[in-house]
C-alpha cells in the first residue's frame, strides 16, 4: 500500500515517460509496471467500504503527521457509530485514544485510566473486547479484498525479473 501511494504521488497524474533511460541500466518497464500496479491497488482500495478503507489507511498512515491524524479521527467517528453506546463509554476522546493506540501502539491502559477515569482493568477490557475486534475486523476485511490484486501484480513483477 505504501509503495502504491508513493508511486501515485510521485507521478502526480502525469503520463509516464516510456523512454526515460534509453541506454540506462534500469529496466524501463519497471516504472510502467509500478504505476499500473499502483493504479490497480488504488482502484481496489477506493472501492472498499469506507470503514475498511479507513482502518487500512490508518495502519498505513499511522506515522504520517500530515494525513494520519485526520484518518484516525474519521476512523474514530465510524467506530463510534458502529459501537453505539459502547463507543461513548469514555467519551469521544477516550475512543479516539484507543483508535490511535490500535495502529500506533502508544499509550496504555494505565494512562487511559488516569485520563478518562475508571480502572486499568476496565480500560484494558474495553480495548480488547470492544475496540480492537471492530478495527481489526475491518482491517482484515480490507486486506482480504486487496491481497488478490496485489498478488496479481506481484506475479507480473516476478515474471519480468
Amino acid at each position: 500500500m505504501r509503495k502504491a501511494l508513493e508511486v501515485l504521488s510521485a507521478v502526480g497524474g502525469k503520463a509516464i515517460d516510456y523512454g526515460k533511460q534509453p541506454a540506462g541500466g534500469e529496466f524501463a518497464g519497471a516504472a510502467v509496471m509500478d504505476y499500473e500496479a499502483a493504479v490497480a491497488i488504488n482502484t481496489a482500495m477506493v472501492e472498499l467500504k469506507p470503514e475498511w478503507n479507513l482502518a487500512l489507511m490508518w495502519k498505513v498512515l499511522s506515522n504520517d503527521p500530515r494525513d494520519g491524524w485526520a484518518v484516525c479521527q474519521d476512523l474514530a467517528c465510524f467506530a463510534s457509530h458502529h459501537l453505539g453506546a459502547a463507543g461513548d463509554r469514555f467519551g469521544r476522546e477516550g475512543l479516539l485514544y484507543w483508535v490511535r493506540h490500535w495502529a500506533r501502539r502508544d499509550g496504555s491502559s494505565r494512562e487511559a485510566a488516569w485520563m478518562f477515569g475508571c480502572g486499568y482493568d476496565t480500560h484494558q477490557r474495553y480495548y480488547r473486547e470492544t475496540v480492537e475486534p471492530l478495527l481489526s475486523g475491518w482491517f482484515i476485511a480490507a486486506k482480504g479484498v486487496l491481497e488478490p490484486v496485489i498478488a496479481c501484480h506481484f506475479e507480473k513483477f516476478t515474471e519480468a525479473a
